[in-house]
């Protein structure tokens, strides 16, 4: 018995009211899901225009259209007030919404019954009463139903989004893990074969990688990265890879200014670049280029293209396919941006692959 009490919320049982109290931030985050749809403003309105209709039923011609401008107009009133809480369903405007009807309600009311008193009609001025009670009763009862249900709906939708934000974010910094030790895997794998073989490279390596993670892994914990921020990281990693591979390997960065602010998931650009090292690249003995370019499109939008001299796609394979980094970088595009992201590989003309991030003109503001 005494945790059934302890288990009782008293300020809500007693004030009979909504028990969540929302911040500034979160009613912000709710405008959407605040506005009612002109489809229910007009059904309403037919509703009161009805409910009105059937209270005058049988009351004398001399009373009924009184009787039912009296009733139509507590039924808007109402209404207004129901709406002034579905829109805010707090212990305040709940109260307001009573204070604000219960006292004019009651002053048309009496003077109504006043007037049909001192004609004589004594009892069609009790049958008007109750039928007024009764509809003032009801909308106060739809009412308190609204207040109560809105706030507990607008509750769950806050907390669904925070779950779905949490979601999010833990599938973010997976990938970004999942990326992050594909580079490093092969970068140490290269080290440790050059100390085994002691190669004179080795220790420079050594030096280069060190200065590297130093300098960009800090960025790659941002949710979002400057475009003009990665290709710096790699260009950095593009000197790590030139000290293993030697002229082998050719680079080149042509970073527009405006699209260097275009922010992006972190790791994609280096992924793009690291993937044309790979394939484009090593392969080959004699070696080849990789070029990284950026620039706005006239409508705004954000053109990223990493490109590359060697073998190509093979014959059979498709532009959406890509090794677990790509398929990452794709995941990230479409958390950060939906459908505004498209990351493309393709062969190009004159030989070798290009990878294409293309980002809307308003790709700057994600999905939230």
């Amino acid at each position: 018995m005494k945790s059934f009490f302890a288990s009782v919320d008293w300020r809500t049982a007693l004030m009979l009211g909504p028990r969540h109290e929302f911040t500034p931030a979160q009613w912000k985050q709710m405008a959407p899901l605040l506005a009612i749809s002109p489809t229910i403003k007009v059904s309403a309105l037919l509703n009161a225009l009805f409910l009105s209709f059937i209270l005058v039923q049988s009351l004398p011609p001399g009373v009924a259209v009184p009787a039912f401008l009296i009733f139509l107009s507590v039924a808007l009133l109402m209404l207004s007030m129901a709406a002034m809480v579905w829109r805010r369903p707090t212990m305040k405007r709940l109260y307001i919404a009573y204070g604000a009807t219960t006292v004019p309600v009651g002053f048309v009311g009496g003077f109504a019954m006043a007037i049909l008193e001192s004609k004589g009609m004594g009892a069609v001025a009790h049958e008007v009463l109750m039928r007024g009670l009764g509809l003032g009763l009801l909308f106060a009862f739809g009412i308190w139903v609204v207040a109560m249900w809105r706030n507990e709906f607008l509750a769950d939708w806050l907390h669904d989004e925070e779950l779905r934000a949490h979601a999010a974010e833990a599938s973010r910094k997976l990938s970004s893990a999942q990326i992050q030790p594909h580079f490093l895997f092969n970068s140490l794998a290269s080290l440790q074969h050059w100390v085994a073989s002691k190669d004179d490279r080795a220790a420079p390596l050594l030096a280069s990688l060190t200065h590297y993670l130093r300098a960009t892994l800090p960025l790659f914990d941002r949710p979002l990265l400057a475009v003009g921020e990665e290709a710096e990281a790699a260009r950095r990693y593009l000197e790590v890879m030139q000290a293993r591979l030697g002229e082998r390997l050719r680079y080149a960065l042509d970073i527009d200014p405006a699209a260097a602010a275009v922010q992006l998931p972190p790791g994609v650009l280096l992924t793009l670049v690291e993937n044309a090292v790979e394939h484009g690249v090593q392969p080959s003995l004699s070696g080849g280029e990789v070029r990284v370019q950026a620039r706005l499109l006239p409508d705004g939008a954000l053109l990223l293209e990493v490109l590359d001299d060697g073998p190509g796609l093979a014959p059979l394979a498709t532009v959406t396919e890509g090794s677990l980094g790509l398929h990452n970088s794709r995941l990230r595009l479409q958390q950060a941006f939906g459908g505004r992201a498209a990351l493309k590989l393709g062969n190009r003309a004159e030989g070798g692959c290009c990878a294409v991030v293309q980002l809307g003109a308003h790709g700057g503001d994600p999905i939230k």
